[in-house]
């Protein structure tokens, strides 16, 4: 990922324009309450996303497509299954969030997972407003809820990639405790 976009802007600028808020992660004593911020706007950008499926699902339904409402169903399920990962991650790892404990390179790391799952979140928008117009055909319904819900998926294994990350730089977990509290 290169350090620098086009228009002049380091990635933490990108995130910080995305992100209410983000500019205030690097303050140190408040990386706990700015990294919920961040998860909450971007679950909530993820629930606002289940609007133009239950839009397609609607249409489908009136329209007689009964047959067809599976894979539009199964990407709001997804859908749902990473809004509230996303929401609801408990956070135990004191350690990494404490001051004294923090290295730069780690907070880099978390910096760029962030920055990624934000714009993983704007390839779903993009992949849904193609499907509006793919969804007009049974094919291209299924076709375009693949899409979507590899995106989906995509997005999900950042956000492991995230999690799996502040757990190595915490280094404390204890087996059979959640991670997060």
């Amino acid at each position: 990922m290169s350090s620098n976009t086009p228009d002049g802007r380091n990635w933490i600028e990108r995130l910080s324009s995305k992100i209410p808020g983000y500019s205030g992660y690097v303050d140190k004593e408040r990386r706990r309450d700015i990294d919920k911020l961040h998860r909450e706007h971007l679950a909530d950008r993820l629930r606002g996303l289940k609007s133009p499926l239950t839009d397609i699902m609607r249409d489908l339904t009136n329209g007689g497509r009964l047959f067809e409402v599976g894979p539009v169903d199964a990407a709001i399920k997804k859908l749902d299954h990473l809004e509230n990962r996303v929401r609801f991650a408990s956070y135990g790892y004191a350690g990494f969030f404490d001051a004294v404990k923090i290295e730069e390179p780690q907070l880099d790391s978390i910096y760029n997972f962030d920055l990624a799952l934000v714009e993983h979140v704007e390839k779903i928008e993009a992949k849904l407003a193609e499907l509006k117009a793919k969804a007009e055909t049974a094919d291209g319904l299924k076709s375009g809820c693949a899409e979507v819900i590899a995106e989906i998926d995509a997005a999900g294994r950042k956000f492991d990639e995230r999690y799996n990350a502040i757990n190595n730089f915490s280094g404390e977990q204890t087996p059979g405790r959640p991670l997060f509290s």
